[in-house]
């Protein structure tokens, strides 16, 4: 999905991000659980098991249930009217939903970025063409949809695929989607790959490669994130994305929550 910031002042964005994800936290927290630890913790993944997890990736495999999921991104910036360093803040809800054993649908919003309470909607109809399994590749499509709020010629339209296979106990990702804006055919892609470890119970390891590109430049990052099980319904993850090129980082924070 594309993501439309908000800049403002590294102060403001930082206590922003914190506020929106300890309220979501403390909200979706077990009343009677043990800190940090999941009411019936899920079983430790198997040699064999697909672990379907992504942050930066683009995603098409549908999703399995129904969780809302608060993000935010944060990385540095300028500010173009006054050249000062800032840092751009992006919150977004997300549902996302499965509508049967193959197909599934996530709709996503910003939320205060440009100026207004909810800001640049996106959907995604996803449908998975073959399942994962120990001896075979899992192969997914999506239909994808990026809006524009005040203005239907910027939104834009695009169709991604994605690849997923376990071998033993890494599991690896590949996708690709291509978008273009709906009043002119003016192409991007982007793409990448991943491997995710899960370690214990609660714990998800993940590492990823991404890159864009419209055909004439284009960019390079990878970096972890690690996810964590903090109730039964309930997970938070953290991830960094670090350019190859000399640019700074960018940093996500999602809070996931099944309904």
């Amino acid at each position: 999905m594309r993501t439309i910031r908000n800049i403002v002042s590294p102060r403001a964005a930082a206590l922003r991000a914190l506020a929106l994800l300890l309220v979501a936290a403390a909200a979706s927290a077990p009343s009677r659980a043990r800190p940090h630890a999941p009411s019936h913790p899920p079983p430790s993944p198997t040699p064999s098991e697909t672990i379907a997890e992504a942050m930066f990736l683009c995603d098409a495999l549908p999703p399995g249930g129904r969780d809302l999921v608060l993000g935010v991104t944060v990385q540095p910036a300028v500010d173009p009217a006054t050249g000062a360093r800032t840092f751009e803040s992006a919150p977004r809800l997300q549902l996302a939903m499965g509508l049967g054993e193959r197909l599934g649908l996530t709709a996503d919003v910003g939320l205060g970025t440009n100026g207004a309470a909810l800001d640049t909607p996106g959907a995604s109809l996803k449908l998975l063409l073959r399942a994962p399994e120990p001896d075979q590749t899992g192969l997914a499509v999506s239909a994808d949809l990026f809006g524009g709020t005040r203005d239907f010629s910027t939104s834009e339209a695009g169709l991604g695929l994605g690849a997923i296979r376990a071998l033993g106990a890494v599991t690896l990702r590949a996708s690709a989607a291509v978008a273009s804006p709906i009043a002119s055919w003016a192409p991007h892609v982007h793409g990448g790959l991943s491997a995710a470890l899960g370690l214990g119970s609660r714990w998800r390891l993940l590492g990823e490669l991404v890159g864009t590109t419209d055909g004439r430049d284009g960019s390079l990052a990878a970096g972890p994130t690690v996810k964590v099980a903090l109730s039964e319904s309930a997970s938070l993850a953290a991830g960094v994305l670090v350019p190859f090129a000399a640019a700074p980082p960018t940093f996500t924070v999602q809070l996931t929550h099944g309904i």
